[in-house]
């Protein structure tokens, strides 16, 4: 934790003597970040503490705009309105789960609009709207949220926001706030300037040592195998409560497991417990999969000793700031835990709306995960 605590205040105590915020009315909210050239810097989970101070590093030798960009999921015990009345509430020693962004106040002007960024420079929560709906949200209500020590944070709803303008956050609020709340954990680098060149990436070059950092731009290609963000995984497969079982293994709401996670025999794989809205796009895979004999490149054996479906846990694969795990939705499936797959039976499952975790900043290539029902649905209707 004073590894943590250390981290942030070493980036709060740099980004002023090297970033150009432009404080005056005019220019405070016509500098949006759309008008400059941008740098988006991250690796898998958190950034390490020596890559943070080597990029803080490149910062300050070609003088240029940064500002470090933190997330973790926090649980949310209840919601009131303004006079006190619980809204939603949670079940004894269970906890909803949010995912939260936190951002410098001294940049969010960059970032949001005007409104906005009062709201978070406040102090306040800017959520989005899928989440203020899930969660019966309105400006002024409060928010419970567990912070450090599982200390109760309770904090003043001051916006809602489009989910896309908020970047698929469920909740934004300034670093402070976070720190509170136990955020110390950055997630990405943003680097910004009129006229970003190759210098740009010689300095960063020349002073990033970690080799799997990822470097992005405003015109990089997306990720094909892009995965679906919190708010909309809810919106689409449900929302639960969870109880800590170990601090990976976790305990799903009772009426929501009931309901959404089934049992069901699967070809080439047997017994399979899902969320029952894998059953179509699964099962569809596996019969292309046959019928393209491609079955044998399937291994039953390693999916039932050491892969599966569903499986209540957070992501421990790297520090990913307590997320919960597909695997707990029970849309994510790992098959081949030890031999891979040919790209066919990957272009297989991507056609029926699976993503491959083999292709992200952290490989994982074993897994599959769902993010998309429609071509199950016009495949079985077609």
């Amino acid at each position: 934790m004073f590894f943590a605590v250390l981290t942030g205040l070493l980036i709060n105590l740099a980004s002023p003597n090297f970033t150009h915020i432009e404080t005056s009315s005019d220019n405070l909210y016509r500098n949006k970040i759309e008008n400059y050239d941008v740098i988006t810097i991250s690796q898998s989970g958190s950034l390490f503490y020596s890559v943070t101070n080597e990029i803080i590093q490149s910062a300050k030798n070609l003088n240029t705009n940064l500002t470090f960009i933190g997330r973790a999921n926090i649980g949310l015990e209840k919601t009131t309105n303004s006079s006190g009345e619980v809204k939603v509430n949670t079940l004894n020693n269970y906890l909803y789960n949010v995912s939260i962004k936190t951002i410098d106040s001294s940049v969010t002007s960059y970032f949001y609009n005007r409104n906005e960024s009062a709201v978070i420079n406040s102090g306040r929560l800017l959520v989005s709207e899928l989440t203020a709906e899930r969660y019966s949200l309105e400006v002024g209500d409060k928010v419970f949220l567990v912070g450090l020590e599982n200390k109760i944070i309770e904090l003043e709803v001051g916006g809602i926001s489009k989910d896309s303008d908020m970047g698929w956050f469920e909740m934004v609020v300034n670093k402070d706030i976070g720190y509170q709340l136990g955020i110390f954990r950055n997630i990405q680098a943003i680097i910004w300037d009129t006229n970003i060149n190759e210098n740009f990436l010689i300095e960063l070059h020349k002073n990033i040592k970690y080799s799997k950092v990822k470097l992005s731009f405003r015109d990089s290609v997306p990720n094909q195998n892009w995965v679906l963000p919190n708010a909309l995984v809810k919106e689409y497969f449900g929302d639960f409560q969870i109880k800590e079982r170990d601090g990976v293994w976790i305990t799903t709401e009772p009426s929501w497991r009931n309901k959404n996670i089934q049992q069901k025999r699967m070809p080439l794989l047997g017994l399979t417990v899902c969320h029952w809205l894998m059953w179509a796009p699964l099962e569809g895979a596996l019969n292309q999969i046959i019928d393209e004999g491609l079955g044998d490149y399937l291994s039953k054996e390693e999916f039932q000793t050491s892969g599966g479906c569903y499986a209540p846990r957070r992501i421990s694969r790297f520090d990913a700031g307590g997320s919960i795990s597909r695997h707990a939705w029970g849309i994510a499936i790992d098959i081949n835990t030890k031999s891979g797959y040919p790209q066919r039976i990957v272009e297989i499952f991507n056609s029926w709306g699976f993503a491959w975790g083999g292709t992200w900043t952290s490989p994982d290539e074993m897994h599959f995960e769902l993010r998309d029902l429609s071509p199950s649905i016009s495949k079985s209707s077609s």
